[in-house]
């Protein structure tokens, strides 16, 4: 029963932060198109809820963002491949505090560690991401394109520590 509870919470915040990315943050006025809301997602997933479960999630995020942007996949690889290491990331980070807690929390980790945490997370995204997508339109690697990402990283960071003070319920 806890765990069709927790699969349908966490479809109703995928859905719900899908439709931010999609209906606002793609058609703002500047069309900005490097701010990415739905890593949040990945980022602060429960690390005690089914890992099989929050893979799948994060393949349905990306594919929804793949199909409603039509990019053909590149945002269903880069959502999974940063689930995937979300947890090689966090032992790194914090060593095995977190694998000995039993209800661990990023919100109980110190300053620092999360911002190395959503940075570590971001970059990953944001860089297999542009990768793929300049592979993908075969577009020569230039300046703009270093500058895009570099963008890129700093706004998703920047709403991803925003969001992490704002954010006082725990999911």
């Amino acid at each position: 029963m806890n765990i069709i509870k927790n699969l349908i919470k966490s479809l109703f915040y995928g859905v719900f932060i899908c439709l931010i990315q999609i209906s606002i943050l793609n058609y703002t006025i500047f069309y900005i198109d490097y701010l990415y809301i739905y890593i949040i997602f990945i980022i602060y997933y429960p690390f005690s809820w089914n890992k099989y479960m929050f893979l799948f999630l994060s393949f349905l995020i990306g594919e929804f963002v793949d199909c409603c942007m039509n990019t053909g996949g590149i945002h269903a690889f880069s959502t999974i491949l940063v689930a995937f290491f979300r947890l090689k990331f966090l032992l790194f980070i914090d060593g095995n505090y977190f694998l000995t807690k039993k209800n661990f929390s990023i919100y109980n980790m110190s300053f620092i560690k999360n911002i190395f945490y959503i940075l570590s997370i971001v970059i990953t995204h944001n860089m297999s991401l542009y990768i793929f997508e300049i592979l993908k339109e075969s577009i020569n690697l230039n300046k703009f394109s270093f500058i895009k990402i570099i963008l890129s990283c700093m706004l998703t960071s920047f709403l991803c520590i925003v969001y992490f003070f704002f954010r006082r319920i725990k999911i």
